[in-house]
C-alpha cells in the first residue's frame, strides 16, 4: 500500500493547521490514471512511497495568501531545505535548476487552482519541521561582529553619540532613566 512521504505528511499537516477552514477540493497526492498513462510524475508511488502533494489555493483568504505561502515555500528550499524538488503554481514552476527562480511552466496544467510541491528521497523519512514563518527563512546578514560575540562595557561603537537614550512615545514624552 503506497504511503505519502513524511515530508508532505508534515507540510501538509503544518497547513492544515494555519489554514482549518481551507478548501480541500484540489487536494491530492496519489496519482489519478492521467497521472499514470504519463508514468513520470511524483504521485506515482515509488517503491512505495508518493512523493507529491497538491493544496488547494482556496485557503479561506486572500487570493495572495497562496502566492505568500509558495514563497515562503521557495524560500526555504532556495536556502537550503533539500526535502523540497519543485514547487508547480500558477503557470510557474520553481526549482534548483536556476536556483529556484520562477520560470515558465509548459505542462499541460498550469496548476492555478492547486500548487504542487515534490520532495525528494530525503523527504521519505524526514517528516521535521517546516520553518516557514517570519524572518527564520531569511538568511541571517553578515557583520563585523560574530553573533553572540560580548560587546565590551567601554565600548560605544554601536551606540549612538551618548548612549543609550530610550523615551516614551505616548502622550506623555516623558524619558526613561536607565540608571
Amino acid at each position: 500500500m503506497a504511503k505519502l512521504c513524511k515530508a508532505g505528511q508534515q507540510l501538509r499537516e503544518q497547513i492544515d493547521d494555519d489554514y482549518p477552514d481551507r478548501d480541500r477540493k484540489s487536494d491530492g497526492w496519489i496519482a489519478d490514471a492521467r497521472h499514470l498513462s504519463k508514468g513520470t510524475s511524483d504521485h506515482i508511488p515509488r517503491d512505495g512511497i508518493v512523493r507529491a502533494i497538491d493544496i488547494d489555493s482556496d485557503l479561506s483568504a486572500h487570493k495572495e495568501e497562496a502566492y505568500a505561502l509558495v514563497e515562503k515555500i521557495r524560500r526555504l528550499a532556495k536556502n537550503g531545505d533539500k526535502r523540497i524538488k519543485y514547487i508547480i503554481y500558477d503557470g510557474k514552476i520553481m526549482s534548483p535548476i536556476l536556483g529556484w527562480k520562477r520560470r515558465t511552466y509548459k505542462g499541460a496544467n498550469p496548476h492555478r487552482s492547486h500548487f504542487h510541491i515534490s520532495f525528494t528521497t530525503l523527504g521519505d523519512k524526514d517528516g521535521s519541521y517546516f520553518e516557514l514563518e517570519g524572518d527564520t527563512n531569511e538568511r541571517p546578514k553578515k557583520s563585523r561582529r560574530k553573533l553572540g560575540q560580548s560587546i565590551s562595557s567601554s565600548s560605544t561603537s554601536d551606540l549612538p553619540s551618548g548612549g543609550i537614550r530610550p523615551c516614551c512615545h505616548c502622550k506623555c514624552s516623558s524619558s526613561i532613566s536607565l540608571a
